[in-house]
Parts: C-alpha cells; sequence; structure tokens
C-alpha cells in the first residue's frame, strides 16, 4: 500500500532521487483493492454468518449473486503484501532513515485520519456500537495499535507493514543498505518459509497474532516483492530464482491455511484454494513484468498517467473506507436486493476513496510532512544527537 514518487527535479542530490513511477504497480494495487472489497460487500457480509456486516445486516445466503467472482477476494491482502515489499524495496534505494520513515508515516497517517473520522459516526448510528467502545476503538486505530480490536477490522494488515517498514528502516539507518536490504530479502523469504515448511510438517500450529508481527507468516510476500523489484536491474540471479521458487511454493500453504480461516463454516469454499492462489500467482507476474518493463509501459500510458496515479493513490483509502460507507450504503440498498446493494456500495466506496486521495489527502500531506519536519529538527538539535 505504498507508493512509486515521480520523476526527480532538476539538481537533486543523487541520495534524494525520486523514482520514476511503476505504473503497472497502480494497476495491480487497484486490482487488489477490488478483491478485498467486492468479498466483504459482495460475499463476506451476505454467507459468512457472525462477520461483522452480516450480524448488521441480519441477513444471510450460502450463494449470494456473483459469489463464484466474490468468495477469494480476500486473496487481495496477500497480493498487497508483495506489492509493498516491491515499492518499499524501489523507493527505499538511495533514501536516508528519517526520510523513508517521514514519507511512511506522511502516506499512512492522513488516510487513516480521515478513514476513522467516517467509521466513527457510523459504527456508532448505523452498526450500533457504544459511543465509548467506538471512541476507543478509533484511538487504538489512528495510533497504529497493533493488537486489535480495531474500529476499521482491515487495519489489521498495517501493523505488519509498519514491521516491515521498521527493519527497512533500520537498515537505512546503518549506513549499509545496500548489503542490508538483499540480506533482508533472504532473511525474510528463508524465515517464512522455515515457518511454513513447519506447519505444513506439523511441527507448528498456524496463526496467532505474534507470528504476524515478526513477519513469519506474511515474509514470503514481502520478499518475493523485494525480489521483482529488481528485475530488469542486472543484480538478480539463479540464487534469487531459487529463493522466488521457494517463497511461492510457502505462499501455497499459506494460502491453503488462509482459505481456511477467511472460508469459517465454509469447508466446500475452502478446499478450493487453488483458485485464489492462482489469482495471486497472476497479479505477482503482473507485479513482476510491472518492473521488467517499466519503461516501454510508461512510454504507452504516458496520456494516461494522472488517472493511473490517481487510481493507485486511491486503493489505501478504498481499502480504509470500503466497510464503513459500502457498509453503510448496503443498509440502505438491501431490499433493492443484493447486487443491486453491492454495486451501489461499490461505486459509493470508490467515489468517496477517490474523493480522498484527490481533495482531502493532499492538504493533509503537507501539514504532516511539516510536523514531523520540526519534530525532526528538534530531535537533532538536542545534545548527543547533532550531527
Amino acid at each position: 500500500m505504498g507508493e512509486c514518487s515521480g520523476a526527480m527535479t532538476p539538481g537533486q542530490a543523487p541520495s534524494r532521487q525520486r523514482k520514476a513511477p511503476v505504473y503497472g504497480l497502480d494497476v495491480v494495487r487497484l486490482l487488489a483493492a477490488v478483491l478485498v472489497v467486492v468479498y466483504h460487500l459482495g460475499f463476506k457480509a451476505w454467507a459468512i454468518e457472525g462477520s461483522s456486516l452480516n450480524e448488521v445486516l441480519g441477513a444471510s445466503t450460502a450463494d449470494p449473486p456473483g459469489w463464484r467472482l466474490t468468495w477469494c477476494g480476500w486473496i487481495g491482502v496477500q497480493v498487497f503484501f508483495v506489492v509493498s515489499g516491491a515499492v518499499i524495496a524501489y523507493s527505499a534505494r538511495g533514501a536516508s532513515a528519517r526520510g523513508f520513515a517521514r514519507r511512511r508515516v506522511a502516506r499512512l497517517l492522513p488516510a487513516l485520519l480521515i478513514a476513522a473520522l467516517l467509521a466513527l459516526p457510523v459504527a456508532i448510528s448505523a452498526f450500533g456500537m457504544a459511543p465509548a467502545k467506538a471512541v476507543w476503538l478509533a484511538l487504538k486505530t489512528v495510533t497504529f495499535m497493533p493488537w486489535g480490536p480495531w474500529i476499521i477490522g482491515q487495519f489489521w494488515t498495517i501493523p505488519i507493514e509498519l514491521c516491515f517498514y521498521a527493519l527497512v528502516c533500520v537498515l537505512l539507518a546503518s549506513g549499509r543498505s545496500a548489503q542490508g536490504m538483499r540480506g533482508l530479502v533472504w532473511g525474510l523469504g528463508c524465515v517464512s518459509c522455515g515457518y511454513w515448511l513447519a506447519v505444513a510438517g506439523g511441527l507448528l500450529e498456524p496463526g496467532g497474532r505474534l507470528t504476524e508481527l515478526l513477519l513469519l507468516q506474511h515474509g514470503v510476500y514481502f520478499a518475493i516483492g523485494m525480489v521483482c523489484a529488481r528485475l530488469g536491474s542486472g543484480e538478480l540471479g539463479p540464487r534469487h530464482l531459487a529463493l522466488a521458487i521457494a517463497c511461492v511454493a510457502a505462499a501455497a500453504i499459506q494460502v491453503r491455511e488462509a482459505a481456511v480461516w477467511e472460508m469459517a463454516g465454509r469447508s466446500d469454499l475452502a478446499v478450493k484454494w487453488l483458485l485464489p492462489y492462482a489469482i495471486w500467482l497472476a497479479a505477482t507476474a503482473l507485479v513482476a513484468l510491472s518492473f521488467l518493463y517499466r519503461d516501454a509501459i510508461a512510454a504507452r500510458v504516458e496520456v494516461l498517467s494522472g488517472a493511473l496515479r490517481l487510481a493507485g493513490l486511491s486503493t489505501y483509502p478504498l481499502y480504509l473506507v470500503h466497510i464503513h460507507v459500502g457498509g453503510a450504503i448496503l443498509l440502505a440498498a438491501a431490499p433493492l436486493g443484493i447486487l443491486p446493494a453491492l454495486l451501489a456500495a461499490f461505486a459509493g466506496s470508490l467515489l468517496a476513496s477517490l474523493a480522498i486521495a484527490a481533495w482531502l489527502e493532499p492538504p493533509l500531506h503537507g501539514i504532516v510532512r511539516s510536523v514531523l519536519g520540526k519534530v525532526g529538527r528538534s530531535a537533532l538539535a538536542l545534545p548527543g544527537l547533532r550531527a
């Protein structure tokens, strides 16, 4: 859920070069967001009893319209993790630890604040949550608490992303970022592969929030993304191919387990985990091709570059707001039928995310960057912290 920066401005120092956009990633991110949204609004809300939206709607049907296309949309999260690994590996090259941390916070915080402000009244008025509980969960969310619950349920992935960012930031601060990033690829890939190999062998029980935060569960996805970011650079060798193959194999075990977790009470669908795995493989191949043919793609989509960038930037807000914006619309439109309600909820969520990305986030980005810059300068002015 990161972003690739625009072109370098004249006179910039090499360490502060802004990377050329990777437009293919915007398409993949949008695909991942759409998968998650249609899964939550089009399938889980209706077919998984006990889920948050299902309880609010108070209606269940085993096979909602279009369920064959929506039930496996949860795989969009795994696609997001691959994209994040690729984006961070690409954008962190030549960056300082301070600049990297400032950009990450400025990227994550504005949309999260907006999403929490939207979620709070909806949770209270439409979802029937007690005001005190809603405020507490909102505070936990905007302060990036790693353990849930949160007012935005899908926020569970953001602390995992932050743990990955923290590792990268430490490497950048070490002064040996190039060697460290190569080591991080291998460390994440091998440790996570080992975890899933132990799970497959019956030596470990899968699951647990701590294993998520330690990147044991999802490290294979970040590692694959980091490898993809090196495509076309001439830096990859046969050993990297071997690592990628191992991670792809470990991802199959993770997807199989995730299908069981997601399809609670739907063993008929959990056994069909190969379908979401195939979707993930196809999306990961698109990430790889986005880097391999970055320049060629950029030349062909130059006219659409603005629209593609907006689509890419809107995916994070869409991921955050669709449960509350789309859920409120589902409630209002449910008497029209599941399919019309889904279409209305999806359209409303998409419009809200575009408005956030185009108009609401940019001024907040500037404020957050300014505040972080002042905090950083104040910290450096303290005795013992001066350069």
